[in-house]
Order: C-alpha cells, then structure tokens, then sequence
C-alpha cells in the first residue's frame, strides 16, 4: 500500500498536540468532599439524558456542559478555571471533545480508564478464506507535558492503531482462536493484514513507521479542530511531534 502521507527523515512520536486557550473560563465547582465517589453523581446524570459532565482534580469536582446549570442544585456553584492550571481536567475534555466528534463520522468509542478505543463498523477486511473480518480502530488517548525551559504545559493526543478480529457470525476471535479453527496460513494472512509481517513471511520492522503514514495521519488530519464540552473550540495539530536527538557537550 502506497503511504497517504510524508514526513521528512527522522524519529516521531503518536502525539499530536493540542492547543488550548489560556484565558479564564466559567464552570461549576464543588468541594469534593460532598463527593467522594463520582459514580452516583454521574450515574444520575447519565440517567437524565442532559449533555453535562463532572470531573475531579485535587480538591475540588468541576462541572461542565451546556446542562450543568442542574448542578446548582447539587452543591455547585460557579467558579472561575484557567486550562493549563487544571491540566487532569483539561486532559479529560481533549479526550471527551475528540470523541464526540469522531463519533460524528460513524465511529463507535469502547472507552477504556484512562482511554478510548473507536471503530467504524461498517469498514473491515478479511482473509482470502472470509473466516476472519479485521476491524482497524484507533487508540486514544490524552495528556500533557511540561516544557522544562519555559515550565509551560502542552497538550496532546496519542493516537495509536488497533485492531479486533472477528469470525463471520461476528464472535470475537484471538490468536488462538484463529490458529485452531482456521490454520497457521490464516493467521499469517492477519498478521500480514495488521502490517506485522511482509508477504515473504518475515517480521516487518516499519511497521510503526507505516502505521503512522497509512493510517494515523489520514485519520488525525479529517480533524482540524474540535468541541471541548465547555463550549469552546480547540485546534489540533496535524504533525506529530519529532523526537530531536541530542548529546552532552564536551
């Protein structure tokens, strides 16, 4: 497969950065000793069907979305939030923003702690023998860091390739699976379609380099900007960050 994308000679990371805005914003706060445990308050959200959300960073339980006033009352009341001084938060609301938009484009989120995992389930390619259908998604994942000469805080999105396998009854299938109901020939021809072996059988060791052109990029760069849930738009780079080597000077 011909790459959809170039970068110029070096080393990359899956980490595409994204900016945010530094100016004070509104949202709803509460202590958080009035809620320990989130999972009754966002149950009972969930169950109203109202687009609002909580999250908690240090002491305090942010409340976001164009819902939250039915916060009030529940022991919040407003408070004034800078991004980069609530970077767990802000984390969350890179992670939720994306996912609702690419959910836009008929991708479903299996989220995970932490992460989510999307797929199209409409798009998928099989083996030569049709016994195994291989689902392509995409792990994602936020988070930040700090830049050590300016102690500022960056934001980004990993996102990583990743694949399920199914059967033609679409039952989930492992390596096991596949080798016993189907045959070692089968199984190469997966790993072959995963990018993890050439044709000739050996190991491919640009597998991630091919992953990143084939794959990441198209998807990263269908996505300019998107929607945090507090209302604001925020624009994501479309190059991933370039590892820059370097020694200790004599």
């Amino acid at each position: 497969m011909m790459a959809t994308a170039r970068l110029d000679v070096g080393l990359y990371l899956n980490l595409f950065r994204v900016q945010v805005p530094t100016d004070p914003m509104l949202f709803l706060g509460a202590d958080r000793g009035l809620y320990p445990d989130l999972r009754p308050l966002r149950n009972g959200l969930a169950q109203c069907g109202k687009r609002v959300w909580v999250y908690a960073e240090g002491d305090e339980v942010y409340g976001y979305g164009e819902d939250c006033d039915l916060l009030r009352s529940k022991g919040f009341s407003e408070t004034n939030v800078t991004l980069p001084d609530r970077p767990r938060l802000t984390s969350r609301m890179i992670l939720e923003g994306f996912i609702d938009r690419v959910k836009q484009e008929r991708y479903t989120p299996l989220e995970r702690k932490g992460r989510c995992e999307v797929f199209n389930w409409t798009e998928y390619q099989s083996t030569s023998d049709g016994n195994v259908r291989l689902y392509r998604g995409f792990d994602l994942r936020s988070l930040f860091l700090k830049n050590r000469e300016t102690d500022e805080l960056a934001f980004g999105l990993i996102v990583d390739v990743t694949y399920t396998l199914q059967d033609q009854s679409n039952k989930p299938l492992n390596a096991h699976d596949i080798r016993e109901r189907f045959g070692s020939k089968t199984f190469s021809e997966v790993r072959q379609i995963q990018g993890d072996l050439l044709p000739t059988g050996r190991i491919n060791t640009e597998v991630a380099r091919q992953r990143l052109l084939d794959h990441i990029l198209p998807f990263v760069r269908r996505f300019p900007d998107f929607r945090l849930h507090c209302d604001i738009t925020v624009s994501l780079h479309h190059e991933p960050t370039r590892i820059i080597l370097g020694g200790e000077g004599r």
